[in-house]
């Protein structure tokens, strides 16, 4: 498990560091708590309100509750697409996305690996604040005990949306 936490903080640093695209951080919040990194990628950028124009990677990492109690750690990435920029006000964007993610996590009982997709829509401030809910549904195989089951009963906890607020730099 230390050996992963520090793969991953190594590899967000390097994307982090190594680019000067457009990023975002902040907090992502639902049945878990996470750190939230996103990351314009391919020649896109943030547009006028700050809001990608094109894909964009989000890197997820933080614990993960059930029934109110701290359960274990996950971190989770996906590659957006930006399907849609409504301009429904005149003032900061909207914009809708979706596109494929992976969820990787250890849990009291074990640790699991999923893959699904990620939806959502979010919102860019005229200032460097961006607001997002999403829901990011997976199914993946869990071990717990030594034994492989299918990842799919906390399945439907992706479902519950997830709200997320970053600062655009």
């Amino acid at each position: 498990m230390r050996r992963f936490l520090l793969i991953l903080i190594v590899t967000s640093a390097a994307v982090f560091i190594s680019s000067a695209q457009p990023k975002a951080l902040g907090l992502r919040a639902g049945m878990d708590c996470q750190l939230s990194y996103e990351h314009c990628i391919n020649g896109s950028s943030h547009g006028a309100a700050g809001m990608p124009t094109g894909n964009f990677l989000e890197v997820d990492f933080g614990v993960e509750f059930l029934y109110g109690y701290t359960v274990g750690l996950n971190a989770a990435a996906g590659y957006n697409f930006m399907i849609a920029q409504p301009g429904w006000t005149q003032k900061g964007q909207w914009g809708f996305y979706a596109g494929p993610a992976v969820k990787i996590g250890y849990l009291w009982v074990g640790g699991y690996l999923a893959v699904g997709a990620q939806v959502g829509f979010e919102y860019s401030f005229d200032s460097p604040l961006q607001i997002s809910l999403d829901i990011r549904p997976a199914v993946g195989v869990s071990i717990e005990g030594g034994t492989f089951n299918i990842y799919g009963a906390e399945a439907i906890l992706g479902s519950i949306p997830c709200l997320s607020l970053r600062y655009r730099f």
